[in-house]
């Protein structure tokens, strides 16, 4: 059957009559086993052995179907005769006791399964016996053969039984709520019978949530939908969205499609909306102001004081947000908050308006993102539109029992061997070396009679690090390592099973120059410090003057490499502004106004103006000459 419902018909506020009547609650076991629930069929107590019995000896029904077994068939004789099989026995047993059925190909691998362990047992007994002894012997065990599968059959149920015992408490309980999911599924004739509906838990009350189609039913009452509002607000990352938002939709009708909102988010009636932003995070660092100070201290730059103000700011607003709609938060049904940390939720409830108790307030049961009014209606769909989803598939027996034969093998797992006095020795000391814990390791080795030749164990996860020294110098702990040279006198020279030195386990400058002050402290005649492979002894003072020459060369390349980086910057700057307009043109000189009115004469208006020019320049000298 096709797919005739549309995504706008499955608002829950405004379901069409049709459907909603087509809507059947689906309840479950915990194997997510679908359970047609008949408060007059369900019983508590077991059946008896003579429940059992006549339930095998009762008269076939006019139907030509065994209803325990779901198998049919052609004549009423072998439909009597499959009563009295042991598979119809047993499939019986199995139901009563609330154990699924085996189909025949399932009941005929239990039975190999059991002949093949007899006729094993059977040949480790002595064959030697007379014909008349194995003739009667032969009626013996044919009737022993049928005692056994029937006992092994029964094993076979006890043995489901006692896995199914393990998840008793759950298995007891047959609800609309054994989902396994955030969903409540309702069939519907108006899907295929692959597909079911599914709605979000948390959008019904504690009360509702007992009787979810009630609470459909009255949601689509012409009062309630028109008033029903809800309250929707999150909070994160100094961003902040809140609405009230009626459950009544908008008419969209007419209205143009938009690139970032589709036309049900279009029929969000939002009542009233908010958003700001405070700056409270620093980029790229992820978390609060107050979640850093509360890990490192308090850190006293203008950044952060900038951070702690507007995080005071921005709860500040909220609450402002949350007085201002106190009207409208009376009333909602649900009050939805998705805040990341407990201290943004505390921003909600830490107030006379909201309760932390209130039974209203609700989390989305999905994840959403950044916080905006678009987000905002996009999580109000979500909650607020029926889902169309796959059949929840059943759980497999094998799949509810492996839980305790993993449990088993953990526990097993997690059973450490007794470990030796060295080997104890051994981790304390490993972890006082990564502590940097000097003085606390010369008292234990003092105490426990240990010296600077103890050897770590065990061998083969120590092989690279076989002594405290090896140890030190591979995890740069480069105090330790003069401690243990100068004063517990460990050996530099002991190699690993590599042939490598302590000294050759580290690249570390720091750590080397320690190595290189304990020769220098210890003196030439300690050791043979050529097999050590520790370099030329130094001072502290030495090794204080490579240090700052090494970070004074390093501060001059880094200067070098930023003054490069400044003038190639630069040249990418000009080049791409060289690029958008063009290269640069010398402009031509602007003609004068002269020019210009000559231009615009005729050749004759020309040279009648060149004229009077020259007369007036030959009178200009004549008048010069005069007055010489």
């Amino acid at each position: 059957m096709a797919n005739v419902l549309k995504k706008n018909d499955l608002y829950i506020f405004d379901l069409s009559k049709p459907l909603l009547n087509s809507l059947d609650l689906m309840s479950f076991d915990y194997s997510l086993r679908e359970i047609e629930i008949d408060t007059g069929s369900h019983r508590n107590e077991e059946k008896t052995t003579e429940d059992v019995q006549s339930l095998q000896q009762k008269s076939p029904s006019n139907s030509m179907r065994c209803t325990v077994c779901q198998v049919d068939f052609e004549s009423r004789d072998v439909q009597k005769a499959h009563y009295q099989t042991d598979y119809h026995l047993m499939n019986v047993k199995r139901s009563l006791r609330g154990l699924n059925v085996l189909s025949l190909s399932e009941f005929d691998e239990v039975v190999s399964k059991e002949l093949d362990n007899k006729s094993k047992d059977e040949n480790t007994e002595n064959e030697q016996s007379s014909s008349g002894e194995a003739d009667e012997s032969e009626e013996v065990s044919d009737q022993e053969s049928d005692a056994s599968v029937n006992d092994y059959m029964e094993s076979i149920i006890e043995d489901d039984m006692k896995k199914l015992s393990l998840r008793e408490d759950e298995s007891s309980v047959v609800s609309h709520l054994n989902t396994q999911s955030p969903y409540i599924f309702f069939k519907s004739s108006t899907l295929p019978k692959n597909e079911v509906l599914g709605i979000y838990k948390s959008i019904f009350s504690k009360a509702s949530l007992s009787k979810p189609y009630e609470a459909l039913d009255s949601w689509n009452s012409q009062e309630s939908s028109s008033m029903a509002i809800s309250a929707l607000f999150m909070v994160g990352g100094g961003h902040f969205a809140g609405a009230i938002v009626s459950h009544h939709r908008l008419n969209v009708k007419g209205n143009a499609h938009k690139k970032n909102e589709t036309l049900i988010e279009q029929a969000v009636n939002l009542l009233e909306h908010k958003t700001f932003h405070r700056y409270t995070t620093r980029r790229k660092q992820g978390g609060s102001q107050s979640a850093m100070d509360n890990a490192k201290g308090k850190a006293n730059s203008a950044g952060s004081a900038l951070r702690r103000y507007n995080e005071t700011a921005l709860r500040t607003d909220i609450q402002g947000v949350l007085k201002d709609w106190e009207p409208y938060l009376s009333k909602c049904q649900n009050i939805f908050i998705r805040a990341r940390n407990v201290s943004d939720r505390k921003i909600f409830t830490d107030n006379t308006i909201l309760n932390k108790d209130d039974d209203r307030i609700k989390s989305f049961p999905f994840t959403t993102s950044r916080p905006t009014v678009l987000e905002l209606k996009k999580a109000w769909c979500e909650l607020c539109y029926l889902k169309i989803l796959p059949r929840p598939e059943p759980l497999t027996i094998k799949q509810t029992v492996q839980k305790p034969e993993t449990l088993s093998k953990k526990d097993g797992a997690e059973e450490k061997q007794e470990l030796s006095t060295e080997e104890k020795q051994t981790e304390e000391v490993v972890s006082l070396i990564k502590k940097g814990r000097a003085p606390l390791l010369i008292v234990f080795l003092k105490k426990n009679k240990l010296d600077g030749r103890f050897q770590l164990k065990p061998e083969t996860k120590y092989s690279l690090t076989p002594t405290m020294l090896h140890y030190a110098s591979q995890q740069g702990m480069k105090q330790m390592v003069i401690v243990l040279l100068s004063n517990l006198k460990c050996d530099p020279t002991i190699k690993n099973r590599l042939g490598r030195t302590p000294w050759d386990l580290t690249k570390d400058d720091g750590v080397r120059h320690a190595f290189q002050i304990a020769r220098h402290t210890l003196g030439e005649s300690f050791t043979n410090w050529d097999e050590s492979h520790i370099g030329e002894p130094l001072s502290r003072e030495q090794v204080n003057e490579l240090n700052e020459l090494k970070q004074s060369t390093e501060n001059e390349r880094t200067k070098n490499m930023i003054k490069v980086e400044l003038e190639a910057a630069k040249e990418r700057q000009r080049s791409a502004k060289d690029t958008e307009r063009g290269p640069g043109k010398k402009l031509t000189s602007i003609p004068s106004v002269h020019q210009q009115n000559l231009n615009s004469l005729t050749d004759e208006q020309r040279r009648r103006l060149m004229r009077e020019q020259r007369a007036r320049a030959a009178e200009e000298r004549m008048n010069r000459s005069l007055d010489k």
